[in-house]
């Protein structure tokens, strides 16, 4: 599902060819880009200035919530919740490495989104909407959690964290940008990567998509460990297994990459990952180098709004081209 293969993504424009003049389109847009703002300040009550804390994003894994028809698991940072992804069950409440955490089967997972994309109506440029920017970390980082493997998915990456970037609105081709995982034994371009060894990589502007692995197998099955990944400027990307530094192979990329690493549209726990797990951390390391923003909590409600409007956009502009047609064909 994750391409570690692409470019820096380029976003679709969502235009069909003819099926509206220069003038409406920008019609169209300048009023989305009114509602879009209008949303932004309905929200400024809710905005947070980012700052003091390394932790962008703290997960304890320990609760489900029921808001409406979807399950979370809070963020204890207030910022970053995660919905639990049903394929076709949710990831369960199970005994954790502290108080409860999150088993997954290897098709669930939880999802936390950082833009969401605006597919329609058609305009010149893609539309995002900010939710959790802050986890758009471009210098510095830390992920960590702590993971019980119960068994490997035969899938190139046994996701703990991953952080990605969609290509559009309704594709399911991603590009990876940073995070943690465990490899299943596959062979990966000639590279034979063993079960149980673990994964670590960043996507940069200029450097394109680099990773390390560690050079032995560090997973017992069935057993708590603390993983972390980490990417420094000075020093490059590191791998920790219960706080030790651990040797590393670098398979994709170098070690230690150019560039800030690109941002993204949403993370993802335990996507393909037959484990337990529990206290996930997302840090950024300098905090200080970042662009101080305010991260907008959109709300359902007005994100409900924003999907209203664009459908009547799109179907006044449907109904205008209807009449248009209509009158031209009854003229005599």
């Amino acid at each position: 599902m994750f391409s570690s293969e692409s470019k820096e993504p380029v976003f679709p424009l969502y235009l069909c060819e003819g099926s509206m003049e220069a003038p409406k389109r920008k019609t169209i847009v300048s009023i989305l880009s009114v509602f879009l703002l209008t949303s932004v300040i309905i929200s400024a009550s809710n905005a947070q200035i980012l700052g003091g804390s390394n932790t962008v994003g703290l997960w304890h894994m320990d609760e489900i919530v029921a808001v409406e028809y979807q399950e979370t698991t809070p963020d204890a940072t207030g910022i970053n919740h995660g919905t639990l992804i049903k394929a076709p069950s949710s990831p369960k409440l199970v005994e954790g490495k502290f108080d409860k955490a999150l088993k997954f089967d290897g098709s669930n997972g939880v999802y936390v989104p950082i833009r969401f994309i605006v597919g329609f109506p058609p305009s010149p440029e893609p539309i995002y909407v900010p939710i959790s920017t802050n986890l758009d970390i471009q210098k510095e980082l830390r992920v960590e959690a702590w993971v019980n493997v119960e068994g490997f998915k035969d899938a190139a990456y046994n996701n703990i964290v991953v952080k990605c970037s969609r290509t559009d609105a309704s594709s399911e081709n991603t590009t990876r940008v940073y995070g943690l995982a465990f490899k299943s034994g596959l062979v990966e371009k000639g590279y034979p990567a063993p079960r149980g060894i673990l994964s670590g990589f960043v996507f940069t502007d200029t450097g394109g998509f680099n990773e390390i692995v560690t050079a032995e197998p560090v997973v017992t099955l069935n057993e708590w460990i603390h993983v972390a990944f980490t990417r420094s400027l000075t020093t490059g990307m590191h791998l920790y297994v219960n706080g030790i530094e651990k040797t590393v192979k670098t398979i994709h990329g170098v070690q230690n990459p150019a560039g800030s690493i690109i941002n993204g549209t949403e993370v993802y726990f335990g996507h393909d990952s037959e484990a337990t797990i529990d206290e996930i951390r997302i840090s950024n390391l300098s905090p200080e180098s970042e662009t101080v923003m305010a991260e907008i909590d959109i709300g359902p409600n007005l994100l409900v709004a924003l999907v209203l409007i664009t459908i009547i956009f799109s179907a006044t502009l449907v109904l205008r081209r209807a009449i248009q047609m209509w009158a031209i064909r009854s003229k005599p």
